[in-house]
């Protein structure tokens, strides 16, 4: 019975002087747009002993449905950079640490999708374990550009339906991270029953989904194609091909007509 006592008075005692200790940093919010790297520090004080461990709790830093790999997430030590896993890397502390902080870079891609990113960084010395959540925000972004330096003129005639056509080259460049909504619409009320039909280059095709008849334009604005992350494609862009149509030129006033016709994005 005495042995069995002294046996749990001494875990007791050997697990009450390993220390275990937290605290959290939110980095802020990124909209990547390009690949970027953010570098930052990590105030460390008393850690004892010559080699350090430091990991990750997870793999990955998470979001509520999405996942970035933590080797994004390197030490900066005083030779060379070192991604950082679950995989526990030991280190001297002279080398881990440059006047008492921890020096960090974290790895973002344009194509990382919105939401909160958690994962958590642990050191551990001889005599604790320090555990460091760290906490990002990846924000949505979309833009749209003009692909073509050329605007559209409706001039090509086809006699079976007495439409009158633009040449369909004209385009407009789609980046984004997140899901979104092409709209269009035109400037003034269409009394000239103007309409509109879009395509995507070979490779978009997978991550846009469009009509391919064409759309009547007016003065509110009307979803002509929607996708998702574009930032996945290797170009990092869906091209959207567009043709202007005027369903009948012999009710149409002869001479040069400008139409202001304006894209937009939304979620």
């Amino acid at each position: 019975m005495k042995l069995k006592i002294i046996i749990i008075l001494t875990i007791i005692v050997f697990l009450s002087q390993f220390q275990a200790l937290a605290a959290g940093v939110y980095l802020g919010s990124f909209t990547p747009r390009t690949d970027e790297s953010f570098k930052f520090s990590i105030p460390v004080q008393n850690l004892e002993g010559e080699i350090i461990s430091i990991y990750t709790t997870d793999d990955y830093f998470r979001s509520d449905n999405q996942k970035i790999g933590s080797s994004n997430l390197k030490l900066i030590s005083r030779e060379d950079s070192l991604p950082l896993s679950s995989r526990h890397l030991n280190i001297e502390k002279d080398r881990l640490l440059y006047n008492q902080n921890l020096n960090l870079e974290l790895n973002l891609k344009a194509e990382y999708e919105p939401g909160l990113y958690k994962n958590s960084l642990y050191l551990r010395d001889d005599i604790k374990i320090i555990e460091i959540e760290i906490i990002f925000e990846i924000r949505p972004w979309m833009e749209i550009l003009n692909g073509t330096a050329q605007n559209a003129k409706i001039e090509n005639v086809e006699n079976r339906s007495m439409g009158l056509f633009s040449s369909g080259q004209q385009k407009i460049l789609i980046r984004s991270n997140t899901d979104w909504k092409l709209k269009v619409m035109i400037a003034e009320e269409n009394t000239d029953n103007l309409s509109i039909r879009v395509a995507a280059d070979s490779e978009s095709r997978s991550f846009v989904d469009y009509k391919s008849e064409f759309v009547n334009l007016n003065a509110v604005e009307t979803v002509i194609a929607n996708g998702s992350n574009t930032a996945k494609l290797s170009s990092g862009q869906a091209e959207i091909f567009y043709q202007l149509r005027i369903e009948d030129f012999r009710k149409v006033i002869a001479g040069e007509k400008d139409y202001q016709i304006s894209f937009s994005l939304e979620q």
